[in-house]
């Protein structure tokens, strides 16, 4: 018996001097977080330098330079587009997560659109999580130009045939801004009318489908932050009349996002996606300054994204 207490304790000290020297066995990488965007210039912008901000770290769906597949008619030129889902991309990575970005993202168009020509693309197991907006003015009342009973038909289709495809996938709905080109000009669809006005018919529609269709997610409120940025000061809220002092979310169409605007939104895709807090990020943000974005900046629009990420989800909670 002492034999054998003395050969388990050699053995013992044995093993444990052999572990105390064997190199450690790396872990596995994790998995990414495979994600599609899939709407139009509003996810991919219109204007440099969010057009084609990190473009390479993201795969464009619609980027077939060499090929006459298809959907080559839908092309965009002889570059992919990073845009809006570039600026999350880098923002993931610098919050530690591995994600894996697609763009779905045919300018102008709406989700009937993408249902009937891109349902290939949008319809596969293998995204984790996938995140759809209609075209601008598409779910605003009819008397605004809009057909809201289109908007909700087709985001409820696609909600049902990506979760057929994975039925753990995650879908999210991207609550767009108002445009200040149909607001402030004369003989638009809300003339006369003060901003809030497109952005709660914006906000009723994208949570009203999310309250319906229970098998959304949550709603990313890019457009509610707009609008809460401009009532704190930090934006101008008429980019016809600029303000000292304030940034102008929108670009020189008045329509599509500015540098500002595109990052506000990707901070809140950030929170409401990954649940992380993109003011931890703070004014040394990486996308921000190669935006061109202030640091102070950076931190105010990271602090409203957080905060209305945060109001956005108690909303589909009442």
């Amino acid at each position: 018996m002492l034999r054998n207490c003395l050969l388990l304790g050699t053995f013992g000290l044995a093993t444990a001097l052999a572990g105390a020297t064997a190199p450690a066995v790396a872990a596995p990488p994790a998995r990414p977080v495979v994600i599609l965007f899939v709407g139009n210039s509003f996810f991919h912008g219109a204007f440099e330098p969010v057009l084609s901000y990190n473009a390479a770290a993201i795969t464009d769906e619609n980027y077939q330079p060499a090929t006459a597949g298809p959907r080559r008619q839908y092309q965009h030129g002889q570059a992919p587009w990073g845009g809006i889902p570039g600026i999350f991309k880098k923002l993931t990575d610098e919050a530690g997560l591995h994600y894996e970005v697609h763009l779905e993202a045919i300018s102008g168009q709406t989700l009937k659109f993408h249902y009937d020509s891109a349902l290939a693309v949008i319809k596969q197991p293998r995204w984790a999580q996938v995140v759809l907006h209609d075209y601008s003015t598409g779910p605003v009342p009819t008397r605004h130009g809009g057909q809201p009973a289109r908007f909700y038909d087709y985001a409820t289709r696609l909600e049902q045939d990506i979760h057929m495809a994975n039925p753990t996938a995650q879908v999210y709905l991207y609550q767009t801004w108002a445009r200040a080109d149909l607001t402030y000009p004369a003989g638009k669809p809300y003339s006369g009318l003060p901003l809030d006005s497109m952005t709660n018919d914006l906000h009723t529609a994208y949570y009203q489908e999310a309250l319906r269709d229970r098998q959304i997610a949550g709603v990313a409120p890019a457009g509610d932050a707009w609008l809460q940025a401009i009532k704190t000061g930090v934006a101008a809220a008429n980019p016809y009349a600029p303000e000292p002092g304030k940034v102008d979310l929108w670009g020189p169409d008045h329509y599509h996002p500015s540098i500002y605007g595109a990052y506000l939104n990707a901070c809140v895709l950030l929170d409401e996606l990954t649940g992380k807090d993109p003011r931890k990020l703070g004014p040394q943000e990486q996308a921000a300054a190669a935006l061109g974005i202030a640091p102070a900046t950076a931190v105010a629009l990271q602090r409203l994204a957080h905060k209305q990420v945060r109001m956005g989800r108690r909303a589909l909670k009442q």
